[in-house]
C-alpha cells in the first residue's frame, strides 16, 4: 500500500491531498477544520481556492503552491503528498452569519440517574424523531458545522442509538458523545463512530456520588479507562459544588495522569433539581479560583456584539431548535422546516447593559447570560465571571 511522502521527501511529482479528517468550511471566514484534532484554521480566499484543488489528483508541479504555505500545511498535517493519485471528495460547508458551529442534540430525556443538580429536572420518556435527527445531521454538515454533541438525558438510552452511531461514520464534523458513563461497556467502545467521549465526573468518589448516587463514580471511571485504552479522545466535564471543592485539585491530577485531553469545570445555576438543593451551590467567590485548574478546553468563540452562545444551539427531544439547554423559551421553531431555516429564525441575543460597557468584556465575554439573569436580571452581570476576573462588587 502506498504511504504519504514526508515533508522532506516532497517532490514535484507528488500528488497533493487534503488529509483525511480535514474539511473546508465557509463560516464568517473561509476555514479548514481538522476533525481529528478539533483544530480550526482560518484561511485567505487564495488559500481556500488552493486547498480546494488538493483532491489527490494533482501534483505539486501542477498546483505550484507557495513554498512556505505548503511547508506549513504539511507540518500541521493538513496536507499530504502521495506518490500516486489518491482522489477524495472535497465538500465545502457553507454557513450563516453568525455561523452555527456547535450543535447540542438532546436525543432523549430518558435517564438512569437522578442527579441532585440536574438543570433538566425529572427524567421523561421523550425521544427525538429519527427522521428529524437524520435531517439535523445532514443540515449541520451542509452548514459546515464543527462539533455535534449528542446528549440527553442519557443518550445511550435512546432507542435508535445503534442507527445513529452508524450514521455518524465519515461525517465532516466532529461527533461528541456526552454521557454519565454508567451504561457504557468497554466492549462497545471500539464500535463507536464518535471522535470524542465526554464523561461527567463531578469530583472524586465522595463528591461525585453525593450528586449522582452511590456507586456511580466507580462505574464512570471504569468506562473512562476503557475509552482511553481504546484510543478515543476523552474529555471530562465537572460541576463544581459545595461538596467537591476540596477534591478538585486531586481530581485534575488524576485525570491528567490518565491522559484525559480536556477538563472543563462548570458552575451550576438554580434551575431544575438544583432549586431543591440550593445548599450545593458555592458562592461565586469561593468557586472562581478553581477554574484555573481546567485545561485543554476551547471556549466557544464569541461574535462581536453578541452575548454567549453566538455559535451554539440545542435541539430538544421534541424537535425544536433552542438557544441552549437553559434558554428553552428562545426558539427558532421546529426542525421540520430544516436546520438552516431554524437557525436563521432563532433570535440571537445581543450583549447589553452593564456588561456591554465593562472594560473586561474582551476577556470575559459577558459570561453565562442565563446565570446572570437568574441573579441580577436581564442586564445584570454574571457574578461568577466577575469573581473570576477579579472584579470586586459592592
Amino acid at each position: 500500500m502506498n504511504k504519504p511522502l514526508g515533508e522532506g521527501a516532497v517532490a514535484e511529482k507528488g500528488y497533493l491531498r487534503l488529509a483525511d479528517g480535514c474539511f473546508l468550511k465557509r463560516l464568517e471566514e473561509p476555514c479548514v477544520y481538522d476533525t481529528l484534532r478539533d483544530e480550526l484554521y482560518e484561511l485567505s480566499e487564495e488559500a481556500m481556492d488552493f486547498l480546494a484543488l488538493c483532491d489527490g489528483t494533482r501534483t505539486v508541479a501542477e498546483l505550484r503552491p507557495q513554498e512556505d504555505f505548503l511547508s506549513y500545511c504539511l507540518r500541521e498535517g493538513l496536507l499530504e503528498t502521495w506518490p500516486e493519485p489518491r482522489p477524495r471528495e472535497m465538500p465545502v460547508g457553507v454557513n450563516e452569519v453568525p455561523s452555527l458551529r456547535y450543535l447540542m442534540v438532546e436525543i432523549t430525556d430518558r435517564c438512569n440517574l437522578r442527579c441532585r443538580h440536574c438543570y433538566l429536572g425529572d427524567a421523561g420518556s421523550a425521544d427525538l424523531d429519527p427522521g428529524i435527527l437524520a435531517a439535523a445531521l445532514d443540515g449541520f454538515e451542509d452548514m459546515g458545522g464543527l462539533r455535534l454533541m449528542i446528549t440527553g438525558g442519557e443518550p445511550l438510552l435512546y432507542p435508535g442509538f445503534v442507527s445513529l452511531n452508524q450514521s455518524l461514520a465519515g461525517r465532516t464534523f466532529r461527533p461528541v458523545l456526552i454521557t454519565n458513563g454508567t451504561l457504557l461497556r468497554g466492549e462497545d467502545i471500539p464500535g463507536l463512530n464518535f471522535m470524542e467521549i465526554q464523561f461527567s465526573v463531578d469530583g472524586l468518589e465522595k463528591g461525585h456520588d453525593r450528586l449522582r448516587g452511590a456507586g456511580s463514580f466507580s462505574r464512570v471511571m471504569e468506562a473512562l479507562r476503557a475509552a482511553l485504552e481504546s484510543g478515543i479522545d476523552v474529555s471530562v466535564a465537572t460541576v463544581i459544588h459545595a461538596h467537591n471543592l476540596r477534591e478538585l485539585e486531586e481530581l485534575g491530577i488524576l485525570l491528567s495522569e490518565m491522559g484525559v485531553s480536556a477538563w472543563n469545570l462548570e458552575y451550576p445555576v438554580l434551575t431544575g433539581r438544583m432549586e431543591d438543593n440550593p445548599g450545593l451551590l458555592p458562592a461565586p467567590e469561593e468557586a472562581a479560583p478553581y477554574f484555573e485548574l481546567e485545561w485543554g478546553w476551547g471556549a466557544h468563540e464569541g461574535a462581536p456584539g453578541y452575548a454567549c452562545g453566538a455559535h451554539l444551539a440545542a435541539v430538544e427531544p421534541g424537535g425544536r431548535l433552542v438557544k441552549c439547554g437553559y434558554y428553552r423559551e428562545i426558539s427558532g421553531g421546529h426542525l421540520e422546516k430544516g436546520l438552516r431555516q431554524a437557525w436563521r429564525d432563532l433570535p440571537k441575543m445581543r450583549l447589553e447593559g452593564e456588561c456591554a460597557a465593562c472594560e473586561l468584556l474582551a476577556e470575559c465575554g459577558g459570561g453565562c447570560r442565563f446565570r446572570a439573569e437568574s441573579v441580577g436580571g436581564i442586564d445584570g452581570p454574571d457574578l461568577l465571571m466577575c469573581a473570576r476576573m477579579g472584579r470586586v462588587r459592592g
